[in-house]
Order: C-alpha cells, then structure tokens, then sequence
C-alpha cells in the first residue's frame, strides 16, 4: 500500500480526473466538498497534516463513491483511510 505521500498524491488525481479543484487554505475548518455555482470545490485545511488531509480526502471519496469511477486501488485506499 502506498505511503502517505503517495496515496494523497493518488487520491487528488482522483478527484482532479473528476473534475474537482483542489484548495489548501488555513483556518479553523475541516476539509468538505462543497459546490459554488455548480463548481466543484474541496477545501482542505492547510493546517492539517498530511495524514489527516487523506483521512479527509479518503472520507470525502467515500461519501462521493457513487459519482466516481474508482480503480480497484483507489477504492482500496478509500477502504484503509476513509474510517
């Protein structure tokens, strides 16, 4: 399985071949989709760590599953992180 680095690194080509942009900004929030204007945007905390931005990435893909096409390794790192 990959490490952290990499497997944030997979699940961001994830969403960007979805067509999701991708912002890290500081603040006092937890990572979310959300949509402005039909855009789709996932802010993540820039604060977090990388291990706590995939939990969040993984979190988010898992709710997201049913509008994704997953490879079976993405769908293995939504597996392992997304709890």
């Amino acid at each position: 399985m990959a490490r952290t680095p990499q497997a944030l690194q997979k699940l961001e080509a994830l969403f960007k071949r979805h067509g999701y942009k991708l912002r890290y900004l500081r603040g006092h929030f937890r990572g979310a989709p959300c949509r402005l204007y039909a855009e789709r945007l996932i802010v993540l905390n820039a604060l977090y760590p990388p291990a706590g931005q995939l939990r969040a990435l993984a979190a988010i893909a898992d709710q997201l599953k049913s509008q994704l096409t997953l490879t079976p390794e993405e769908e293995q790192l939504i597996q392992r992180y997304a709890s």
